[in-house]
C-alpha cells in the first residue's frame, strides 16, 4: 500500500503590508488536502478466469494523509474521491496479454455489499507497464468511497476490500503459459479542512 501527498493553500486578496501598525485578526480559513491510496496486486494464472482481493483500512490511510500535513481529523470540512488510475508495475514475458474486467469494492467494518468501481476494457498489460493509465470510475464504487470518507469524518474506522474481478484475458493463459505480472490501481482524494491562522486586517 502506497499513498502520496501534496497540499494547496490559496489565499485571496492578500497585500503586501509595509510599515508597522498592521494590525492581525484571527481568521478560519479552507485548506486543500490531497492524497491518494493505492491498492497493489500481483497476478499468477494460468486461467481468465480469476479474481484478486486487497485489503486496505482506509482510516489508517487517511490518518498518514493528515499526519503528513498537520491537519487533525476533527478539522475535516469535506472529503471526496475526484479521479483513479493504474499503472503496471511488473512484467517480461515474451508476448503480451489483453485483460477485461473490473475492480470492485467492498466495507469490512459493515455491511454494505459489493460495488463496481474501475472499469477496463482490452487494457494491454505491456503497454500499461510503467505508465499511468487514467482509470473509468463507476458511479457505485465513488458513491461507497464517499460514504467511507463521510464515515471518517464523523469518527468511523472505514476498511475496504477492492478485488480484481477478471471478465476475460486474450490470449488465454494456460498451465505451459501463465500470465505472471504486477500492478496497482489508485484513488485520488480531495479533503477540504478548516484551519484557524492569524491574517492581517487591511481595512
Amino acid at each position: 500500500m502506497k499513498i502520496a501527498i501534496s497540499a494547496m493553500l490559496v489565499l485571496v486578496g492578500l497585500l503586501a503590508v509595509g510599515g508597522g501598525g498592521c494590525v492581525m485578526k484571527e481568521k478560519v480559513i479552507e485548506v486543500v488536502v490531497t492524497g491518494e491510496t493505492c491498492a497493489e496486486y500481483w497476478e499468477i494464472h494460468d486461467s481468465p478466469v480469476y479474481s484478486t482481493p486487497a485489503v486496505v483500512n482506509y482510516a489508517n490511510e487517511i490518518d498518514m494523509i493528515l499526519q503528513d500535513n498537520d491537519v487533525d481529523r476533527g478539522d475535516i470540512k469535506k472529503a471526496v474521491v475526484t479521479n483513479a488510475w493504474y499503472r503496471v508495475t511488473d512484467f517480461n514475458q515474451g508476448h503480451d496479454w489483453l485483460i477485461t474486467g473490473q475492480i470492485t469494492v467492498a466495507r469490512n467494518d459493515i455491511p454494505s455489499g459489493t460495488a463496481a468501481l474501475i472499469e477496463y476494457t482490452n487494457q494491454s498489460v505491456g503497454e500499461a507497464l510503467g505508465v499511468t493509465v487514467p482509470a473509468t470510475l463507476n458511479g457505485d464504487g465513488v458513491s461507497m468511497l464517499n460514504q467511507a470518507l463521510t464515515d471518517y469524518i464523523n469518527w468511523g474506522n472505514p476498511i475496504l476490500t477492492f478485488t480484481v474481478v477478471s471478465g476475460g484475458v486474450t490470449p488465454a493463459p494456460a498451465a505451459d503459459d501463465p500470465m505472471i505480472f504486477g500492478w496497482e490501481a489508485c484513488i485520488k482524494m480531495q479533503i477540504v479542512v478548516e484551519e484557524d491562522v492569524d491574517l492581517p486586517e487591511l481595512f
